[in-house]
């Protein structure tokens, strides 16, 4: 189980439409190998919570960016290598293993995280780092891929407001296509849940702490969310469409 108290679901809700803003308008301003995509993968790993950048194809460094239990924009870096052969990677989320790799997932080593004042800044060293590792021409701005990134956080928006009450903290793997097997949400007060999508464009909430059971299904289609101002979301708002209602056990 993570570490208590972060990250807040609440919490999540509002650094990773931060990191995802920031990203993508320092990525319009870089320049990348023609073709050159890249998408985000929400993560929590040692105490950092944010998006790791996944470029197209084969990578010998993983950047993520995102923050600490203190707030201030950190950038990870760590150099990939190849797994031994036959080498074999379980993921197992709350006792239950939710990803097996055939062919093992790269090795880290070399982690360095840097500190910056403020997101922009972070996010342009970023891609600065992104073009230092990407050479070729012609070159033009990458090709990101973020609606899945907004449909998780208007998720995490109306998942929260639901939860609120309990204040509950929340997973994430760093695994791709992950919202299929569900985020993973645990309460202080020993309260279980999980956050998961399913296709074309339904979230779904479960969540049980004492007595009380949610349950909850929403369709998330809608214009992408600002970056502020979300406190007062709620499942009855235009964008989330409710189709099941919190029940008692």
């Amino acid at each position: 189980m993570p570490k208590p108290l972060f990250p807040l679901l609440s919490q999540a809700a509002r650094i990773l439409p931060l990191v995802r803003e920031h990203v993508s308008q320092a990525a319009a301003h870089c320049s990348l190998p023609l073709g050159y995509s890249l998408d985000m993968l929400p993560i929590l790993e040692e105490e950092l919570l944010g998006y790791e950048l996944v470029p197209a194809g084969l990578a010998e460094t993983c950047l993520t960016l995102g923050c600490k239990r203190d707030g201030e924009p950190v950038l990870r870096k760590e150099s990939l290598a190849n797994a031994p052969p036959g080498a074999l990677q379980l993921v197992a989320m709350d006792g239950r293993t939710i990803a097996r790799a055939a062919r093992a997932l790269p090795w880290r080593s070399g982690r360095r995280d840097m500190r910056f004042p403020d997101w922009a800044s972070a996010a342009r060293f970023a891609c600065a780092e992104l073009e230092h590792f990407s050479p070729g021409a012609p070159r033009r701005p990458p090709l990101l891929n973020t609606e899945p990134n907004a449909s998780l956080e208007r998720a995490l928006l109306a998942a929260a407001s639901r939860l609120a009450q309990w204040r509950p903290i929340i997973h994430f793997c760093g695994l791709p296509n992950e919202e299929q097997f569900g985020y993973a949400l645990y309460g202080a007060d020993g309260g279980r849940g999980e956050l998961f999508f399913r296709h074309p464009a339904q979230w779904t909430l479960h969540w049980k702490s004492g007595s009380e059971v949610v349950r909850e299904a929403w369709s998330a289609i809608a214009p992408d969310l600002p970056l502020m101002g979300h406190d007062g979301l709620t499942l009855d708002a235009p964008n989330v469409h409710r189709i099941s209602a919190r029940t008692k056990s």
